[in-house]
């Protein structure tokens, strides 16, 4: 309905105030019309008493002469009067005088003949009130004395107070109106304050954050959730030029080498022999591209949900010599040897594809870093409810400084980030391993010697322990 938060709360306070008001007006109008009213019934029965005496030296009084010695005394105007004897043995009046005869219709009401002496009672006849009295009562005669008096609907006072009630509610009700705007105003300042805040946060000034100190309760936690939130961009915004300063690294290094192959090629006339040379460099160098470029692809998907299916139940004793199989030739080239032992049956739950991708990285990177005629080994161990397998190299190590980063996309040791175009890497290898491992939510430990080599260990959950673990 309302888009502003201080037009909401302002209206429902309006529409609140106005029946409450109105309420609290009615109220008070029907209070004082009440005590009009009972001051009518009083002033009733102190003319009926005032009558008792008259009756006491002569019961036979005229009823207009008693209404015209009430009017000389009070001052009531108009007064009608009825006086009735009624016969207590027959059951019926004897006499009665009535002041006005055209209001006679107006007495038209219930005697009390069971009431008790000046016992009164009172009735409404449309705009009168009228009072009944037993004044007189012998052994079989009974004297009522009744009296009719114009309500007092036109009151002065009754008129006052609803011109009063009418005049005041609006006025009170602007006043409450201006001191609501003005505590929703001091209400809303702290919810501005955070909004001018925000406006001066851009992506230059991610480091700034909101001040929760002095922020009411009911925002504070909004404030703190939105801090968070910056935490968050900030780092992804520091991974974000990280990543692009290092990815632009990555490529640019291997299109150089063929650039220079090209045209150092170009520059005069080459034998086929030759020419066949630098073309098989180029192709090593636009392969460390392509494969440089599919796994910076398969990053980009680590928050969907796409790489989290296909997972199945895997014999991992199978899988492990079919990878060590596909990669052989990689070693042979590099004269290091892959021994498999402890192979034991082991049946997990995995993506097949990516576990491969995670193994394969694993031993490449082993490969590379281990010297001629050096051997991996691989082997699976079985330990309570998972399965460890253990890839080892006898390379040339990793420091106790350096092993806290090595998942890190791009970081390598020697923090130089160059190689040999031979070693055929990408500096993403282990992130991949990372995060395939955390969308399977397997655990991996290195324990690395300077100059003695790395095992890596991934801790793989048993099968059913898996499932519970997804299920959960």
């Amino acid at each position: 309905m309302f888009k502003s938060l201080k037009i909401k709360l302002l209206f429902f306070f309006l529409i609140t105030n106005i029946l409450v008001l109105s309420g609290f007006g009615i109220f008070i109008y029907m209070t004082a019309k009440k005590g009009v009213s009972d001051s009518l019934d009083t002033m009733l029965k102190i003319i009926s008493i005032d009558v008792i005496p008259d009756f006491k030296e002569d019961k036979h009084l005229d009823a207009k002469g008693v209404a015209d010695e009430l009017y000389e005394e009070f001052g009531l105007a108009p007064l009608h009067v009825k006086i009735i004897h009624y016969d207590k043995i027959n059951g019926t009046v004897e006499q009665e005088s009535v002041s006005s005869a055209a209001y006679e219709g107006l007495f038209d009401i219930p005697l009390n003949e069971m009431g008790h002496l000046h016992s009164i009672y009172y009735f409404d006849k449309d705009l009168y009130r009228v009072s009944s009295m037993l004044l007189f009562d012998d052994d079989g005669t009974k004297v009522f004395f009744q009296l009719g008096m114009l309500k007092d609907v036109d009151s002065p006072y009754l008129k006052d107070l609803a011109i009063s009630l009418l005049i005041a509610n609006p006025v009170i009700l602007i006043i409450f109106l201006f001191i609501a705007n003005t505590l929703v105003n001091r209400t809303l300042q702290p919810v501005k304050d955070v909004i001018r805040s925000v406006n001066s946060i851009s992506a230059n000034k991610l480091c700034k954050r909101i001040d929760a100190k002095s922020i009411p309760t009911e925002i504070k936690e909004l404030v703190e959730t939105f801090n968070r939130l910056l935490d968050n961009l900030e780092e992804s915004f520091k991974r974000i030029s990280s990543f692009s300063s290092d990815a632009s690294h990555e490529l640019k290094t291997p299109l150089t080498v063929i650039r220079g192959e090209v045209e150092v090629c170009l520059r005069q006339e080459r034998s086929p022999q030759e020419y066949r040379n630098v073309l098989e460099d180029v192709l090593v160098e636009a392969l460390r591209v392509q494969e440089t470029i599919d796994q910076l692809f398969l990053l980009t998907k680590k928050d969907t949900a796409e790489l989290g299916k296909n997972f199945t139940e895997l014999y991992l004793d199978e899988l492990i010599p079919d990878i060590v199989s596909q990669i052989s030739r990689f070693a042979s080239r590099r004269s290091v040897r892959i021994n498999i032992k402890n192979i034991i049956p082991a049946t997990i739950y995995a993506n097949e594809t990516l576990l491969r991708i995670a193994i394969e990285n694993i031993l490449r990177n082993a490969i590379i870093y281990s010297a001629q005629g050096a051997e991996v080994e691989i082997g699976i161990i079985d330990s309570d409810n998972e399965y460890l397998l253990v890839i080892e190299d006898h390379g040339c190590g990793i420091t106790q400084e350096d092993l806290p980063f090595v998942f890190d996309r791009f970081y390598r040791a020697d923090k130089a980030r160059s190689r040999k175009a031979s070693e055929s890497g990408t500096g993403l290898g282990l992130a991949i391993v990372k995060m395939i491992l955390d969308i399977h939510r397997y655990g991996i430990e290195l324990q690395s010697t300077p100059g003695a080599g790395t095992k890596a260990i991934i801790k793989i959950p048993k099968s059913d322990e898996q499932k519970l673990i997804f299920d959960s």
